[in-house]
């Protein structure tokens, strides 16, 4: 479970002055223009010989492409009504939103809703569906729809005894004393009862309900000590199948002359969970009957499902859906119970491992946790040198799972969404499940903010990469728990920011809520001005709420332009990465070794699995060549199955470089079925290494720092070598273009030099994700296929560079640039090459042709601190009784002359939230005429927007206060219009103190200081 995030104060500047740090960040930064595209063509560039078509890329990236942006997970109640969501649709196109999935959640209502007036698939469902999917199509959004409500996947009325069912194998257990008989009925484990809910009337009443056990064997064990222990410790050598003593469900067998005896039943049943992980504690039921979660490694459980589903689904919602094209998707592998099973698992086991588990049953039994997130506990211990046995088995019942899930669950339910037309998105994880070879079998794989791990993201996006597939999904829930209504889209940005650092390149954020309460069974709920701003699918406890309910969705086509540009970097071409590192852990959000090493030495890198390495090609000594493109492999010397161990040999045969932590696997993963054979086994995994021992491209190595120098040894360099080891970069590769995005994970601002790896004769562009500029770098150097540079990124903030042609904006770049300058900055444009200075004085630049130019530049105007603000605050309220919960009542103040500070801190409005709207004039002199100016807003705290002579200034990056106004400002008067739009929190604090009182309030508005630094320009002679 993720650990809550909290909030981070707002981005407030320190130490130097503007001045000062204009004259050596804008240095630093070097983005200048040959071309600012914003149509394909600079803005007043004259057409030229040289001009060209841009880049297709570029065309999509300037114009935002809608459909590389972000989607929301939509929350629906049980109760919609068609043309209210409709019109959400709408909203949600208008902003520039790539699509929406529909999901039902109804934990955010805390009292019973009628499941026979109002449920998942009924008439009203079903009109909703229909309508939505049809305005999709016209207003071109993507509609996904989740299988089933809520999650895990489930059929309403279920009989948990089938095996289409999510089942369990549980023991009972019987002590017997050495010599003597047993003549009794199989031991059966203790009573799983449930609840059972039902509506009459609306009235929801609940039975108590017994899953029936079914049994599977039974056998016995002699116990080390007395079998009286809290963990009986048994002796796997002697673990007998007594099931032929069984008859009529009466086990008839006497124990040997020596020992205390262990006699086991095994039995398997019905979890009966519902879909309502992984509280397991909805107050209304979701379906009447109750739904019942199906079988995951079952075909049973995928059949009984895809029948059920489809009879929701008519000739004409079959038919918008596959004009649509979008995806089913299912939620993470939440299941409950104690060793998971189903009907042919033996059977399963012996085709997976080669032997029989049913001498090992004893390790397979297990109870069920009682915490949320807990895993099952052992029901036995073992003779002192049989754990490292246990162990291996339990791989093997690892593997088992992972097959059968593979085999009947998503292979069934993806070709049957392939036939609707539609593509499979899931969440594999939660059980053990080999990431990266499900990434091969899932069409769109996708992890989440809340339960993905580091390890578990990067595994999944190499997975994908290696499956030649292009869309690592996120389930995004910005801030985790106790953050909702509280964060700004700054701190959005910047989560979701890390989440593109770690491979994934599809956000779709968690979520979207239908606006209005569902009516309550009884009638004694309404929805009204007392559940303002509406209806949420978790109520307070999860967020975040996005929608027009929230004062920063008067400027969310900004973010969500932002998203999209950012998504469809990361969505084009093919990934690269430096290194691969082996990862054999299926079960758990670690890694078999952790590599985080290889990002502080400046290496991008990648885990692979059994799965996504198996018959990977090596080409020229690169593994995956084209969906990877991994320089070296790294393995360390943790037991490893056979056939991997064979899979590595084999690599390191085609030449890929292989580095080995340590002496290398002595052992093997998984067992045999005895010793011998799994003595067998190990010695296979140590001559496989054997094989390529001594070979020149592979190394042992003694640690991870031995690693990193081998790397260096073999000049093996970083494709992205970045001083400041604090920014990630993940690398797409496209034809002869590489796009660079650069994260800066910080949580301060970072000015750094950067060398990047691509094509001879290329040409570093900047690519601005928040206003589509797309800009050639003014100053860099090169070496050969390597180009640095310096970038400046202010905390959590995202930085694109490409490598790319000199014609990729459609106009010709010239052939000299600047290598290094003394001034501000240094562009070229079509009129040549220009310097950027925000001080007078002598500055010196140094051209790529050899030339060194000396500029004297005089007449900066001077900084200026900007005051005599005036705010006007629409103050955003709860609608008057009466009203829906999603009406917003404006109020309006008016503050003159006020001191920039936090809105909690001026007298009328410290509970307020909304969008406060600044405005002062300023002066400027005549000197700004041959340049512009920078404008720092100080701190701000919520999403802002401005103006300058009732112009807007391009979007603003969010995570940082620093603008470029450019020619904007003009000499004389002007007006400067600043917006900020707050959180709802602190209005919610006072509104819904229940839920939202004890947490603190957050700062809103403009916070300042506000200062103007001018600059000067002048064209090189």
């Amino acid at each position: 479970m993720a650990i809550p995030w909290r909030p981070r104060a707002p981005r407030r500047r320190t130490g130097a002055s503007l001045r000062q740090r204009v004259a050596v960040g804008l240095c630093l930064t070097m983005v200048t223009a040959v071309t600012m595209v914003s149509t394909g063509v600079a803005p007043g560039a004259e057409a030229s010989a040289t001009a060209k078509s841009p880049d297709p890329f570029v065309r999509d990236f300037t114009g935002a492409r809608q459909a590389s942006g972000a989607m929301f997970r939509w929350w629906w109640p049980s109760s919609v009504d068609a043309a209210t969501a409709v019109g959400q649709l709408r909203q949600v196109a208008a902003a520039g939103y790539k699509g929406v999935e529909i999901a039902m959640v109804m934990d955010g209502a805390d009292y019973v809703v009628d499941p026979d007036a109002h449920s998942y698939g009924d008439a009203g469902w079903r009109r909703a569906v229909k309508a939505v999917l049809a305005e999709g199509q016209r207003l071109n959004v993507q509609v996904d729809l989740t299988l089933g409500s809520r999650w895990p996947t489930a059929i309403p009325g279920l009989d948990v005894t089938s095996d289409a069912a999510s089942q369990e194998l549980v023991t009972g257990s019987a002590t017997v004393a050495a010599g003597a008989s047993y003549r009794a009925a199989v031991p059966r484990p203790p009573a799983r009862t449930y609840p059972d809910r039902t509506s009459q009337n609306g009235v929801v009443t609940s039975t108590a309900r017994t899953s029936p056990p079914a049994y599977v064997t039974a056998t016995a064990t002699r116990c080390v000590e007395t079998c009286a222990e809290a963990t009986p410790q048994l002796d796997l050598t002697t673990v007998t199948d007594i099931s032929r003593h069984v008859k009529d469900g009466t086990v008839s067998w006497k124990a040997p002359a020596s020992g205390t005896w262990m006699v086991t039943g095994y039995w398997h049943r019905g979890t009966a969970q519902r879909n309502d992980a992984p509280y397991g504690n909805t107050t209304s039921p979701l379906s009447d009957p109750e739904s019942r979660v199906v079988n995951h490694f079952s075909k049973a459980g995928a059949d009984r499902f895809t029948s059920w589903f489809g009879s929701l689904l008519d000739t004409e919602t079959r038919r918008l859906l596959k004009a649509n094209g979008g995806s089913l998707f299912e939620d993470s592998l939440e299941l409950k119970g104690a060793q998971l099973w189903s009907a042919d698992f033996l059977d399963a086991f012996e085709r997976t491992n080669g032997y029989s588990v049913v001498p090992y049953l004893p390790v397979l039994a297990q109870v069920e946790s009682t915490e949320m997130f807990g895993q099952p506990s052992a029901v036995y211990a073992f003779a002192d040198g049989q754990s490292g046995i246990a162990e291996r088995v339990r791989w093997d019942v690892e593997q088992t799972l992972n097959e059968l899930y593979l085999e009947n669950h998503v292979r069934p339910i993806r070709a049957w969404a392939n036939r609707l037309g539609l593509t499979f998105r899931a969440q594999p994880y939660g059980e053990p499940i080999d990431l990266g070879g499900a990434a091969d079998e899932i069409d769109i794989t996708e992890c989440e903010s809340l339960g993905c791990t580091e390890p578990q993201f990067r595994t999944v996006a190499t997975g994908v990469a290696l499956a030649g597939k292009r869309i690592v999904s996120s389930e995004m829930l910005p801030g985790g728990f106790g953050n909702l209504y509280g964060l700004t889209q700054a701190q959005i940005v910047a989560l979701a920011n890390k989440e593109y650092a770690l491979g994934a390149n599809q956000m779709v954020f968690h979520g979207l809520p239908y606006p209005v309460m569902p009516p309550s069974a009884d009638g004694t709920v309404r929805d009204s001005s007392a559940y303002w701003p509406g209806f949420h699918a978790f109520g307070a406890r999860i967020g975040e709420a996005f929608g027009p309910r929230q004062p920063s969705w008067t400027m969310e086509t900004d973010v969500a332009d932002y998203y999209a540009r950012m998504q469809q970097t990361l969505q084009t071409g093919r990934a690269g990465y430096d290194v691969a590192v082996l990862n054999q852990v299926i079960s758990g959000g670690k890694a078999t070794h952790d590599a985080s090493f290889l990002a502080d030495a400046g290496y991008t890198y990648g885990y692979v699995t059994p799965g996504s390495l198996a018959g990977q090609p090596v080409t020229d000594g690169v593994l995956a060549p084209g969906r990877g493109d991994f320089k070296a492999l790294v393995v360390d010397s943790s037991p490893t199955d056979v056939e991997t161990a064979r899979e590595v040999a084999r690599v390191a045969e085609a030449g890929l470089p292989v580095l080995i932590v340590g002496d290398g696997p002595q052992r093997a993963l998984g067992y045999a079925g005895d010793a011998a054979k799994a003595a067998g086994q190990d010695r296979a995994v140590r001559t496989a290494f054997a094989r390529i021992a001594g070979r020149p491209n592979v190394a042992k190595v003694a640690d991870d720092a031995g690693a990193v120098a081998e790397l260096a040894r073999r000049g093996l360099r970083p494709d992205a070598d970045i001083a400041d080891r604090g920014v990630k970069a993940i690398v797409r590769k496209d034809a002869g273009t590489r796009y660079y995005v650069l994260v800066n994970r910080a949580d301060k601002a970072v000015t750094t030099g950067v060398t990047l790896t691509g094509a001879r004769g290329t040409v570093p562009y900047t690519l601005d994700p928040w206003t589509g500029k797309i800009v050639a770098v003014g100053s860099y150097d090169t070496s050969g296929s390597r180009t640095s540079l310096a970038v400046s990124l202010p905390a959590g903030a995202a930085k694109i560079i490409a490598l790319a042609g000199r014609t990729f904006t459609g106009t010709e770049a010239p052939a000299v640039h600047v290598v290094g300058t003394t001034a501000s900055d240094a562009r070229r444009t079509k009129d040549g090459v220009t310097v950027t200075a925000a001080g007078n004085g002598r500055y010196t630049t140094e051209l790529s042709d050899g030339r060194t130019v000396t500029t004297d530049i005089t007449g900066v105007p001077a900084e200026q601190t900007l005051g005599d603000w005036t705010l006007a605050l629409d103050e955003w309220l709860p609608g008057r009784e009466g009203d829906a919960s999603s009406e917003t009542r404006h109020r309006t103040h008016t503050f003159p002359d006020v001191v920039l500070k936090s809105w909690t801190e001026i007298p009328g409005i410290h509970d307020a939230v909304g969008v406060g709207t600044y405005t002062t004039t300023f002066q400027t002199p005549a000197g700004v005429r041959d340049g512009g100016a920078l404008l720092d807003l100080g701190a701000v705290s919520g999403t802002y927007r401005v103006w300058v002579n009732g112009r807007r200034v391009p979007a603003a990056e969010q995570l940082g206060t620093v603008l470029d106004l450019g020619e904007l400002v003009r000499p004389g008067r002007n007006t400067l219009r600043v917006e900020v739009a707050s959180t709802l929190l602190n209005r919610l604090r006072v509104h819904r103190n229940a839920e939202f009182g004890s947490r603190k309030p957050t700062v809103n508005g403009l916070l300042g200081p506000v200062t103007l630094s001018p600059y000067r320009v002048q064209t090189l002679r």
